[in-house]
């Protein structure tokens, strides 16, 4: 479908080199002659500051793929914990963010390339790679090099669900409402995984999704075990959802209770490292003493 597409733009999501040498390679050998890449920095599960040599890593290998006639380029950028990446549907402005980068072609921060980009916005007083602000790249005009548009192919190549889920509703969902896209294009998407076998979302994907039965989860309830599970949004999912083996609801309501807190936000977690650990604590407690469940499992986020 190679001829139909106009730009193949890949959404990296934890600027894993690998995956986009190898998905690059597939899609220029395939015919795809302009790629564009929208990163996110981490600093979160490699070092802080780590971002510098990636991005330099990353423009080596853009360059070089230049040198063999495809117009390959980073386009946007910005922090995973502050540019698109948030889970549970717990701060949408986050996620918003990363459309108007990555979409609209439009952030607070314009640089010529994201190795300036990365070092101008590491400069700054309390700078991080997980809250680098968004930018985008432009030409000698001002002009944003790649916002997507009707006729691209889209991959986010993430393999795990949890923060992948709102920017793939954005992208696929003809009745989004959670804010204004402004403008919508018609792509081809696909994700690495299908992130939501319930939602059949994306409907394209790159990887089948692991089938998971039998978890321990199912196993206790389904032979009378009480459970009790708690966390805040941005890790509830964790000890429902994933635990239960990428399944949403009860298996027995029961014989078992969950118990959101919702997370701040609007806030930066470094900023409120307490987070919501005392009202998790408070329902955990509460639940122990009342008796009535046989394993509590909690996930404290701070």
């Amino acid at each position: 479908e190679s001829e139909n597409v106009k730009e193949f733009s890949y959404i990296n999501l934890f600027l894993v080199s690998l995956y986009f040498q190898l998905l690059v390679k597939g899609a220029s050998e395939r015919g795809a002659k302009r790629i564009r890449l929208h990163i996110l920095t981490d600093g979160r599960d490699v070092l802080d500051g780590s971002s510098v040599g990636f991005v330099e890593t990353l423009e080596n290998d853009l360059a070089q793929l230049r040198e063999k006639g495809v117009d390959a380029q980073v386009a946007s950028g910005g922090g995973r914990m502050y540019v698109t990446m948030d889970r549970y549907e717990n701060d949408w402005d986050v996620v918003k963010r990363g459309w108007d980068a990555q979409v609209l072609g439009e952030a607070p921060y314009k640089f010529k390339s994201a190795l300036e980009a990365v070092k101008t916005l590491r400069a700054e007083p309390k700078a991080n790679d997980q809250y680098l602000p968004a930018f985008v790249i432009v030409d000698e005009s001002g002009k944003s090099v790649g916002p997507i548009v009707d006729g691209d192919a889209v991959v986010t190549f993430n393999f795990r669900a949890d923060r992948m889920v709102m920017l793939a509703k954005a992208l696929e969902f003809a009745d989004f409402d959670k804010f204004d896209r402004v403008r919508v294009p018609k792509i081809k998407y696909a994700g690495m995984l299908q992130y939501d076998g319930e939602l059949k979302l994306p409907n394209k994907f790159l990887v089948s999704p692991p089938l998971i039965e039998r978890t321990s989860g199912e196993y206790l309830v389904k032979n009378g075990v009480r459970t009790f599970a708690c966390s805040e949004t941005v890790k509830f999912g964790h000890v429902t959802f994933f635990w239960n083996g990428n399944r949403s609801g009860y298996f027995d309501e029961t014989k078992e209770e969950y118990i959101e807190i919702p997370s701040d936000s609007g806030i930066t977690f470094n900023e409120q490292p307490k987070m919501k650990a005392l009202e998790i604590a408070e329902k955990t407690r509460d639940a122990i003493l009342s008796g009535k469940f046989d394993q509590v499992r909690i996930n404290l986020p701070n």
